[in-house]
């Protein structure tokens, strides 16, 4: 006989559940280690659950998340755009018959069709588990009263057409920017009134508390982390408002991206009594010291920056007070992935431009001029040229050396159904390039400017035809369970340990049986 979700709330402690939970089966039950997790929720209304990448952080959020809504509340997930389908169907797949009980609903979509749900929902009842992106939640947490208005936006009100369709047809500017009637008081097209300063009523300023969720996760939290992270300030202020009526959860497996007060945006949240505010945070810290810079403008300022650190510990304490971490091989078994240097040498034309540019941050191809104007454009220039030498210049498609010794890797791993291949790539030409140079092997391909990204993850997941995908590591690099690829190649190296190790767990996870 199959588990249900009520055999699991019984196996974990938890007694006030509703009856229909009988009805919701369990296909997969928990490990270990997640059961401890679904323990562990309903104790604290602050928690962060940030256990290494893969190790299986979604499933006892996704419990608690349903035993929360369950119990009255309104939960939201937050989490990477491209994330939101995979999320939805997990909740479908993991608790079958959970939709006829609970609204699960997400805003994966275009503006027009956000709307119409958001309209829809203000008659029918809004989701008891909502599903957001980063940016939709910063738009429906908006402190902001008032928000500004485009003038090609502004309407005027027709008086003689009150309650037609044409109430506000005229636009108050034309295409050219004059004014249609200077004397006219401008409206919005749903009839809110703009000030002198562009800006009219915000009807979405705090949009989430106003519809009562209370109940906040947040995937790939790392977007929180930070001293300035607006995000981090908007979840706080949301907090601030609902004081005690309120839950938060958040899931990384980065909680310190890059620099150790990266941390304070998460303890803000998960320990809001670690410190007073930021500024206390820094004083008890970190190191400060003043640098002169020229501003834009020309003119000399000053600023503060960090340089050091003091009572580290005193950060760690605060971090893990209410959070946790597990390393995957401890609490699963996977098989230790082979990692492999290819060294590539640059030769002739190709080495000269590189040794040009690095040397000279100056090279001239034909009419073009390749002049870096800051550390970092150089660095992404010299990367440019190392993996897409035919965008500065057509010669070298056919002598690219790392093309070449990409070609002859992935003749070696020799793709196909059972040896899926995932290729790792950052510059937009590299990606074009590498789809056109495997296009024999039908590569599904997500970056920036796929037009059907799911469609093509799909394709790469279910489609034996298909046995390599092209990603673009920051837009899939975090969060996808591809762990049907038993091969791995960074085409170029990400230059940050955080997204390394995001985008080699995507296939290095539970599930994966292939070295």
């Amino acid at each position: 006989m199959a588990s249900s979700l009520h055999d699991l709330m019984l196996a974990v402690g938890v007694r006030n559940h509703p009856d229909w939970f009988e009805k919701v089966e369990m296909p997969f039950w928990p490990m270990p280690h997640q059961m401890e997790m679904i323990r562990k929720y309903p104790r604290n209304t602050r928690y962060g659950d940030f256990s290494e990448p893969g190790a299986g952080k979604t499933f006892p959020a996704q419990v608690h998340a349903i035993f929360m809504a369950a119990l009255g509340n309104r939960v939201v997930f937050v989490t990477l755009p491209a994330l939101i389908p995979q999320f939805i169907r997990e909740f479908e797949t993991f608790f079958p018959g959970v939709n006829q009980q609970l609204k699960i609903e997400s805003l994966d979509c275009n503006l027009v069709q956000k709307k119409k749900r958001e309209d829809q929902w203000e008659v029918e009842g809004w989701p008891d588990i909502l599903v957001l992106s980063y940016d939709i939640y910063r738009m429906y947490n908006d402190r902001s009263p008032t928000k500004k208005i485009g003038p090609n936006l502004w309407k005027v009100r027709n008086k003689a057409k009150i309650g037609t369709a044409e109430e506000f047809a005229t636009t108050y500017y034309k295409e050219d920017g004059t004014a249609v009637d200077l004397k006219a008081q401008p409206y919005t097209s749903d009839g809110r009134q703009v000030n002198l300063r562009g800006r009219a009523k915000n009807t979405r300023q705090m949009l989430l508390k106003e519809r009562e969720y209370n109940v906040l996760f947040f995937d790939e939290g790392d977007a929180l982390c930070g001293l300035e992270s607006i995000l981090s300030e908007s979840v706080a202020e949301m907090s601030m408002r609902l004081k005690d009526d309120v839950a938060i959860y958040i899931m990384t497996g980065t909680p310190i991206p890059t620099k150790l007060h990266n941390a304070y945006g998460l303890i803000r949240l998960i320990n809001p009594d670690a410190f007073l505010n930021k500024a206390a945070f820094i004083r008890k810290h970190c190191e400060m010291k003043d640098f002169r810079v020229t501003t834009k403008t020309g003119k000399l300022a000053t600023i503060k920056q960090i340089v050091d650190y003091r009572n580290v510990e005193g950060i760690f304490d605060a971090l893990w007070k209410n959070a946790h971490r597990v390393q995957k091989r401890d609490v699963m078994f996977l098989p230790e992935p082979i990692i492999s240097e290819v060294p590539v040498r640059l030769a002739g034309a190709h080495l000269k431009l590189y040794r040009k540019i690095i040397n000279d941050n100056f090279a001239m191809l034909g009419n073009m001029v390749l002049a870096p104007d800051n550390q970092s454009a150089l660095r992404h220039l010299a990367l440019q040229i190392i993996s897409s030498p035919g965008e500065f210049d057509p010669s070298f498609v056919q002598s690219n050396e790392l093309a070449t010794a990409t070609g002859q890797l992935v003749e070696t791993i020799n793709p196909g159904p059972k040896r899926k291949l995932i290729i790792f790539a950052y510059y937009q030409k590299a990606i074009e390039s590498l789809a056109k140079q495997f296009a024999h092997l039908k590569p599904a391909v997500v970056y920036g400017k796929s037009l059907d990204r799911q469609g093509e993850l799909d394709k790469f997941l279910y489609d034996d035809e298909c046995s390599v995908v092209i990603i673009q590591w920051v837009s899939g690099g975090a969060g996808l369970n591809l762990q049907v690829a038993g091969y791995i190649i960074f085409y170029e190296t990400p230059t940050s340990p955080k997204a390394a190790k995001q985008a080699i767990a995507r296939a290095d996870r539970k599930g994966q049986q292939n070295i």
